[in-house]
């Protein structure tokens, strides 16, 4: 299954995507954008197909984002991540874990690789309770990898 993660954010915008095999998690994509509503919403909809799912941060104007995409309702398909403060932490632990494991990889030849790469260094293993955890390109990561669970119809739990 491929994984989208989105970011709209005063730093810029970022599109990062995961695939999952098994348990291991491959980083394809990782993608820079401006700081423009319009160019974001385009690329995520040249991205979208049936067996993707897209996780978008509600932080900075992923709400805007959410409606300029018409405010998609399929959750197994599209998903507002709402989390604040020390709740961003769940977004934090699964890539620690699997990076620890030895389950994260990136693919080769990534085009934004070095700028991932600085980003990775810098970010916030811990988040607090301002919820800050790095630039949108970790944070993009963070909720590609991000596995919401479905445990009823409209109700969701976090792997």
């Amino acid at each position: 299954m491929k994984s989208i993660g989105v970011v709209v954010d005063d730093a810029g915008a970022a599109i990062v995507s995961v695939e999952r095999k098994d348990d291991d998690l491959l980083a394809t994509g990782i993608e820079r954008l401006p700081f423009d509503l319009a160019v974001v919403a385009r690329r995520v909809r040249e991205l979208d197909e049936p067996d993707v799912r897209f996780v978008v941060d509600s932080e900075g104007i992923g709400n805007a984002l959410w409606m300029a995409l018409g405010g998609p309702t399929d959750p197994r398909h599209w998903q507002l991540y709402s989390g604040r403060g020390m709740e961003r932490q769940a977004l934090v632990d699964p890539l620690l874990v699997a990076i620890q494991e030895g389950r994260f990889h990136f693919a080769p030849n990534l085009s934004e690789q070095p700028s991932m790469s600085k980003a990775m260094v810098g970010f916030r293993r811990s988040v607090k309770d301002d919820g800050l955890i790095g630039s949108e390109l970790v944070v993009a990561l963070l909720l590609a990898i991000h596995n919401p669970v479905t445990v009823a119809e409209g109700w969701f739990a976090y792997a």
